[in-house]
């Protein structure tokens, strides 16, 4: 007999109440990539270019996600993984998973509260959250809402006094580490903001004019007072006036003089952890090394600075076995995911820094959704080093993964530097 169509469907109603209906996007997405769908779908096109976007044709940007691909693992079956940890120490940090939440600058341009509700969420996780010289809320003012420990990032702007006032301000609220980045001393041209007309504060052109009426939401949230600006700068060099983020740091932030000797002047200053950000070469990680710092970023800036230079993981293999143990080994740019983060520490890096996976999500639903992607990239991680029988992040070493031997410089044309 045919099956009864009213019994089929109650049997897929009592489905439904036993399993459930989800219908919240953030507490279903079960990825980083769709986060940046939903970031995408919420914001105007400007916007979602401003977190998304890189320098020039983003060939950077690409091999960067590309090559973490072209790592393999190699699992060991058979091992006891019944406790699987992924806490670490790094400098003296007791740290409740491998990773912290990079810096990302000029957040309050995706609408909302800007870098708040990442602070609230990486508080709640007890994730260091760096603070970006460029956030769109002064460092006292997130200090403010962080429950956790912060961390700070500094660029080295032309003016010594400027630095040194960042520097200071830093240690007042409690930073716990300090991320001098070295990879600006210009801007990189990024074709997308250019097309977009982004400046800083955002202003409605006729271009973006229908955009901004489509997303009504994001407009009425970017006119709010404070106007969006660099609020660590307030007083110092932020006008009134509308500028292109090319034009602010070519005129306030390039610093064409910028040497090693500077970097040891703030090594003089600050006395806590020091990274330098921005490090794509065994020589300049030595010489990182020489100046005072505890250790490095391995970064291309996600691919926003110069386009054409190697993806992070391709260097970091050759630039781990340059300074051995002597320093602490950040990895930076393309992590996506928890198997990312796995493969980069397998391959040698103490730390990874995850920067636009929790911007997206920041973009997407504020302090849920960054909370629902430090959720996301825990569950990968630990899956990942369970079924590779890693049980530790200790135990993660070269053994678990297989990727191009090149990567250690083999069969690449390299002049000697002298």
């Amino acid at each position: 007999m045919p099956e009864n169509p009213l019994s089929g469907a109650v049997e897929f109603a009592k489905m439904i109440a036993a399993g459930g209906l989800r219908v919240d996007p953030v507490e279903s997405a079960p990825s980083v990539e769709d986060f940046r769908d939903l970031a995408r779908r919420r914001l105007p096109k400007m916007a979602f270019d401003i977190i998304d976007g890189a320098s020039n044709h983003e060939i950077t940007k690409s091999v960067n996600e590309e090559d973490l691909r072209r790592v393999r693992f190699r699992p060991r079956w058979l091992t006891d993984i019944s406790h699987v940890d992924i806490s670490t120490e790094v400098d003296g940090m007791a740290l409740a998973r491998p990773y912290v939440l990079g810096p990302l600058g000029l957040q309050r341009m995706i609408g909302g509260t800007g870098e708040l509700p990442a602070v609230r969420a990486a508080g709640k996780a007890g994730i260091p959250f760096t603070i970006s010289t460029a956030s769109n809320w002064s460092m006292e003012e997130i200090a403010d809402v962080a429950t956790g420990p912060l961390w700070y990032q500094l660029y080295m702007y032309k003016s010594e006094r400027i630095v040194t006032n960042l520097i200071q301000r830093a240690k007042a609220i409690g930073a716990e580490a300090m991320v001098v980045t070295v990879d600006v001393p210009l801007n990189g041209k990024r074709y997308r903001d250019h097309r977009n007309g982004m400046s800083i504060p955002p202003k409605v052109t006729a271009r973006n004019a229908l955009e901004a009426v489509r997303h009504l939401d994001w407009t009425l949230a970017v006119m709010r007072p404070p106007a969006i600006g660099f609020r660590n700068l307030v007083g110092e060099i932020q006008g009134d006036n509308a500028v292109s983020h090319q034009e602010f740091v070519a005129k306030y932030l390039a610093n064409l003089t910028l040497t090693w000797e500077n970097i040891e002047d703030v090594r003089r200053q600050w006395d806590g952890p020091l990274y330098i950000k921005g490090i794509l070469t065994p020589e300049d990680a030595l010489r990182a090394s020489k100046v005072g710092a505890q250790g490095i970023y391995v970064s291309n800036h996600g691919g926003r600075q110069l386009d054409s230079s190697p993806s992070t993981i391709s260097v970091l293999p050759s630039i781990v076995d340059a300074v051995g143990e002597d320093m602490t080994v950040v990895f930076d740019s393309g992590v996506r995911t928890g198997d990312d983060i796995a493969k980069a520490l397998a391959v040698g890096a103490d730390l990874v820094s995850v920067g636009r996976a929790w911007g997206y999500a920041n973009a997407a639903a504020g302090e849920r959704g960054v909370t629902r992607v430090i959720d996301i990239l825990d569950e990968e991680l630990a899956l990942a080093m369970g079924q590779l029988g890693a049980t530790s992040i200790g135990a993660l070493d070269r053994g678990f993964v297989d990727y191009p031997e090149a990567w250690h410089r083999v069969g690449l044309h390299r002049e000697p530097e002298g």
